[in-house]
């Protein structure tokens, strides 16, 4: 019979300390719990009262912080170490003020080597206190944190955003007394006046950039996996991972030639369509005697998963044995044919357009976007081409 007493008397010790560590956490760190108590009495000259009080502090019970998962993020590889943001939003927890620590690594990476994740600041002071009755739906009454010089409650201030019941909001303006009640103004009215026991929690952004590292095949994708944790001394969040992505551009050139005058050719013969006529191109095997008519047509195929920048033919001429045709197409000596077969003259002046010939070179700008000074962007799976004219010298 005493043991089972004795068993019956362990468990209500152990619901007790259960109960009490609840409501810990439901009083704001730092609350001053004032108990008075009073003495009547009379001595010999009439009624009496002596009073007695004790102050007790509540102290701070530390939480789990909450961390949210951005989605996952894409971004053009734009050589060693780009740089990939992704913003976390990290919300305090237990019943006062803490410091968080906020960590990333990177737990996987493809095509890459050297890849990291960093935060920007690796802790976060957040704020955090408790309702007591007599709320509004946007004055929030609080215990004072007992410190009426630093503008803030429990590390609350004006201009924080905070979570109540789920709802964020921007604090105002704080009353903050030395002791008694506190007051947090919000922004927005919540849908309902909190009652006593409502957690009010102070909430943050925090940047976490992942660096691609080195490409090591372009025209691949780089995948990096990145892990991010908030924790406090009563343990970490669970670990949100993200995937940074690095599209990789690879460009190719080729150079066809068919000839005007008499058509022939053996080798790679494509099709292609310049100024509404289809002609064969061929990679080889072409023949002409002076006075021909050669179109040479310079193929730009990007068939990597990402841009490809600046792009910008450059064609030696072999002058000893050809001239080119300024006047090849209209008066203008190129054309140039978009992703889109969208076709652009360009002369071969040194003006505003994107070719020019600078004495046997002729340079080609061509992408979208290329200007007379600087070359263009292919997509992925895009390509573009030119066409110019010279005739075999006699």
């Amino acid at each position: 019979m005493r043991k089972f007493i004795s068993i019956i008397a362990l468990f209500f010790l152990f619901t007790l300390c259960v109960h009490i560590g609840r409501a810990l956490a439901d009083v704001a760190a730092n609350t001053q719990i004032v108990s008075e108590a009073t003495l009547t009495f009379d001595g010999g000259s009439g009624s009496q009262t002596v009073t007695a009080s004790v102050t007790v502090i509540v102290s701070h019970v530390p939480g789990i912080p909450t961390i949210d998962s951005p989605a996952d993020g894409t971004i053009a590889y734009a050589g060693a170490d780009t740089d990939l943001d992704f913003t976390y939003t990290i919300t305090a927890s237990g019943n006062g003020p803490d410091t968080y620590t906020i960590a990333s690594s990177v737990t996987g990476q493809t095509n890459t080597s050297g890849a990291d994740a960093t935060v920007a600041g690796s802790t976060v002071d957040l704020g955090a206190t408790i309702t007591v009755s007599g709320s509004t739906s946007t004055v929030l009454q609080v215990p004072s944190d007992g410190d009426d010089t630093d503008g803030a409650v429990n590390g609350i201030a004006v201009g924080d955003t905070v979570v109540v019941d789920g709802e964020t909001s921007t604090v105002t303006a704080i009353s903050d007394p030395a002791t008694g009640t506190a007051t947090i103004t919000l922004s927005t009215a919540l849908s309902a006046t909190p009652a006593a026991g409502v957690s009010v929690l102070e909430q943050t952004t925090v940047t976490v950039t992942v660096s691609s590292g080195t490409v090591v095949t372009t025209g691949t994708n780089i995948v990096v996996t990145a892990q991010t944790t908030a924790s406090s001394s009563a343990g970490s969040s669970g670990a949100d991972e993200v995937q940074a992505t690095y599209t990789s551009g690879s460009a190719t050139l080729t150079k066809f030639v068919r000839n005007v005058t008499d058509p022939n050719g053996t080798t790679g013969a494509t099709s292609f369509t310049v100024n509404s006529a289809t002609n064969d191109y061929y990679t080889g095997g072409v023949t002409g005697v002076p006075g021909d008519t050669l179109e040479y047509l310079l193929l730009v195929d990007n068939a990597g998963s990402g841009d490809v920048t600046d792009c910008a033919i450059d064609d030696v001429l072999p002058t000893d044995f050809v001239t080119l045709v300024t006047d090849a197409y209209s008066g203008d000596a190129v054309i140039y044919v978009a992703a889109d077969g969208t076709e652009s003259p360009l002369s071969q002046d040194a003006d505003t357009d994107a070719a020019t010939l600078s004495g046997t070179t002729l340079t080609v700008n061509v992408g979208t976007g290329a200007t007379s000074t600087a070359g263009g962007t292919v997509a992925a799976s895009e390509s573009v081409f030119i066409v110019y004219q010279v005739t075999i010298n006699n």
